[in-house]
């Protein structure tokens, strides 16, 4: 009995978080780029990079074509071992926008820490180098915060890929993640972030740089966002196609396990109760339907109550997707989101489980 009134609880729960992204999506507006559009904020754009030999020209390709110019870009070699050096110096010799730095500290926190303290910009912008921008990227950014002055700016991120069920069903994924970032951010309770393409003064993180945590190997992003958070700063988020980041999504099921371990590992450092809370519902409800499943093997009384979570969940998660299907370019909603409803429970607790017991090892 007591199952049975925790998931009616949790699914509660669940509902209202759900329905408050859904409200705050909606409620943010979409950021129309005008003509009239100008800014004379010079930008540093810093990009960590560990072994990108594959990726380093195209970002840097992509930054020279934008319609924006009063930008550095900041390339942070962090101890490759491949060509990666080498394809910056020659980038050099044709853009003089770009600055090398060879890291000092290793790891990707390091990296960013040494290209924010040298950037000359009041406005740092950060991604990451297997990542790709429209030409109107940093022009999106600079009349964004030139109109709305903030302090964090949350811009977009969403993946590309093959049409395989395995990429579609990620970039629906990865969608609900950014779709509730922004969603929590449009009714100021700003829980989610992403480095791979986030705007902030540097003023903001000379405040917060001794409340990083250092020693986790990742979470930067949220890190910064909790301090901001905490001091009161202006935390927006940016709705709009032009300033997306489009990075890769995993080619493997081991690489794509990898990087949700790494992103779940920091989660004990986490203090801001939004966020925890926010966790604590996507995971019981989760590891609930996995419980509920296991104990209908035995007992059939359990087959209705997982049943009925189950498809209160798909729909619901369904029709957050179908919300913002157009801004992520998202096909099949309604197929993807079924199959995810059906691994999603397994895989977060699995995740969850194994990165909170293991610590995973490096950045990459």
């Amino acid at each position: 009995m007591l199952l049975v009134e925790l998931y009616v609880l949790v699914g509660v729960l669940y509902f209202i978080l759900v329905s408050i992204f859904i409200i705050g999506w909606k409620q943010t507006d979409t950021f129309i780029l005008n003509e009239n559009d100008s800014s004379e904020l010079l930008i540093s754009v810093i990009v960590p990079c560990k072994n990108e030999e594959k990726h380093i020209r195209s970002l840097i390709s992509g930054l020279r074509d934008q319609t924006y110019q009063n930008f550095e870009l900041i390339l942070v070699n962090d101890h490759s071992v491949d060509a990666t050096r080498i394809y910056i110096e020659s980038a050099q010799t044709e853009f003089q926008n770009v600055g090398l730095i060879d890291a000092i500290g290793f790891g990707k926190k390091s990296a960013l820490r040494e290209g924010i303290t040298t950037a000359q910009g009041n406005l740092i912008v950060t991604t990451d180098a297997d990542c790709r921008h429209s030409n109107q990227w940093l022009q999106t950014i600079a009349a964004f915060q030139n109109r709305y002055t903030s302090d964090l700016i949350i811009c977009p991120v969403r993946l590309s890929g093959n049409n395989s069920i395995f990429s579609n069903i990620q970039k629906s994924e990865f969608a609900s993640l950014v779709a509730a970032g922004a969603g929590a951010a449009g009714v100021g309770m700003s829980i989610m972030c992403n480095g791979a393409n986030l705007a902030f003064t540097k003023e903001t993180w000379l405040r917060c740089q001794e409340t990083l945590h250092e020693e986790e190997q990742s979470g930067d992003d949220i890190f910064l966002l909790e301090s901001i958070k905490k001091q009161g700063g202006v935390i927006r988020f940016l709705k709009s196609e032009s300033a997306s980041a489009i990075a890769e999504s995993a080619d493997s099921l081991k690489v794509f396990f990898k990087q949700r371990r790494r992103w779940t590992s920091k989660a004990p450092a986490y203090t801001d109760w939004q966020l925890i809370f926010t966790a604590c519902v996507i995971f019981i409800i989760s590891l609930l339907q996995v419980l509920l499943l296991c104990l209908s093997a035995f007992d059939l009384k359990y087959l209705i109550p997982f049943l009925s979570l189950f498809l209160f969940k798909y729909v619901l998660d369904t029709f957050f997707l179908n919300s913002v299907r157009h801004f992520f370019r998202l096909n099949h909603v309604w197929f993807n989101s079924l199959i995810l409803s059906i691994v999603y429970p397994f895989y977060i607790t699995s995740v969850a489980l194994s990165a909170l017991l293991i610590k995973p090892k490096g950045w990459k």
